[in-house]
This record gives structure tokens, sequence and C-alpha cells, in this order.
């Protein structure tokens, strides 16, 4: 048996390449997402997208939904399914877990977020932070805030991690000009963890490949994954990765994605 049984890849410019504003997926990543498969390594997707979304990317992409990759999709960052002949199946764990994380993030938008939103959009607006939009996600429990630039979200970030220490059902999430609140256990990395355990794999067979913050938890070491950075990935994101023992690749996304799964297949 080779070094990994398990390989989590995030979506958007992790396994999908955004460099030229047209998402693709190249053929030599498609060539190693098949051979991982053939060699017995479940492929999963761990994404803010919802089930339906990761579907349609995949086929327009060529691949086939679930036929064989990828084996299990992670929508929303909490939800886990397994995907049997191109249709999302949940066995009794996967149903209890999903309906855990919905229930948990329907609590956390209709008991702390909602009471609370007004408020912190004014002091958000005091000072200079205002939003170009802001989501409330019921079935995600996410209270999302949308910035023109990065570095707007990265400081608004540093004041939601403030508020978020007076609300321990609350962590801060970020992916480029997106930042907001999801319910604490509503991250790619305890979903990730969930999915290790009921495949009974242990977490340092498990690789995890990312780009950005809402990737952090599955990246930087906490759970024992195994994790990678693409090219492309935030310098945070990087950082993590490499204090945690992982690497970061060469080529950006898609491309960095058959790069590392090459190398874990170089581990069989």
């Amino acid at each position: 048996m080779g070094k990994f049984e398990l390989i989590v890849m995030d979506l958007d410019s992790t396994l999908l390449d955004w460099s030229d504003g047209t998402a693709r997926i190249s053929e030599s990543c498609r060539q190693a997402l098949l051979k991982a498969a053939e060699n017995g390594i479940f492929v999963a997707v761990a994404t803010g997208r919802t089930l339906r979304e990761v579907a349609l990317e995949l086929e327009v992409h060529g691949l086939k939904f679930g036929k064989p990759v990828p084996h299990f999709v992670i929508p929303l960052e909490k939800y886990c399914y397994r995907i049997v002949n191109g249709q999302p199946f949940e066995d009794e764990a996967m149903a209890r877990w999903n309906m855990e994380r919905w229930e948990e993030a329907r609590q956390t938008i209709e008991q702390i977020v909602l009471p609370r939103a007004h408020e912190w959009l004014q002091l958000l607006k005091g000072v200079g932070l205002s939003p170009t939009r802001w989501v409330l996600d019921t079935r995600a429990g996410w209270f999302s805030l949308v910035y023109d630039t990065v570095e707007q979200a990265k400081q608004a970030e540093k004041l939601l991690e403030q508020l978020a220490e007076s609300h321990p059902e609350l962590t801060v999430n970020r992916n480029f000009v997106f930042v907001g609140f999801v319910p604490r256990n509503g991250t790619k990395g305890k979903a990730v963890r969930f999915l290790a355990e009921t495949l009974n794999i242990p977490t340092k067979r498990v690789m995890t490949i990312g780009d950005s913050v809402n990737d952090l938890d599955m990246l930087n070491g906490e759970h024992g994954f195994f994790p990678v950075a693409v090219a492309n990935a935030e310098p945070e994101i990087k950082e993590a990765v490499l204090k945690a023992g992982g690497m970061v690749t060469n080529q950006p996304a898609s491309e960095g994605v058959a790069e590392a799964i090459e190398w874990a297949l170089g581990k069989i």
C-alpha cells in the first residue's frame, strides 16, 4: 500500500486553473486524477461551491462526474457525499454528519448572526470597511462579506476575528475577497477528518491540496494531513504548509495538482 489513500483538493484556483480568467483543467491533471483512481487512491473535492456546481464544472472540463472521479465531494465546505455512478449518495454516517452540519448552520444564522448582523455591519462601516455586498446563507451557515480587494478583506478578517472571540460557535473564513463567519465545525479540515475516519484511513495517509485561507485548517497540520499548496497559493498558505512539513508545488493550479499527485504516486 502506498503512502496515501485519500487525496482531497480544493476546486477553484486549485483543481481549476483560473489564471487567464477562464476555468480549465489541464490534460496532465485529468490523467493524474485517473491514474490515482487506478492505483486505488480515493479522490475528493472540497469546495465552497454546491454539489451541482461541482458536477457541472467537472463535466464541462472533461471529467465525467464520479466516473470514476471524484469518489467524494465536500460541498459548501462541510457536507460529505460519496459519488456512485455519477450520483451523490449518503451512507448512514454521512447522513448523520450532514444533518448535524445543517442544524449547526441553521442555528448559527438564526440564533447568533441574525440578531447581530446589523450591529456588525455598522461597526465595519464605522472603520471604513463597508462590504461591496453581503450574504446570509442558512444552508451553509455563512455570513459572507464581499470586498473589492484582498487587502480590504484581510482588514475585515482581523476585525471579525476580534468579534468571534465572544462567540465560540463561530470561526472566521476568508477566500481572497470573500470573508465572513462560518460555524465552528463547518470547515473543510473537519469535514476531511470525518471522511477519513469514515473510511478508516489514518490522517497521515491523507493528502490535502489548496490555495487560499478557507483551505487553511486542512493545510496547517492541525488534523494530521499531509498538506500541499499549489504555486499560486496565498503566501500565508504556503508558509503554513511548509511549517506543517508539507510541500509547495512548482506549478500553479491544475498543473500543480498533477505535480502533487504524481509525487504521491511515486510513493507507491
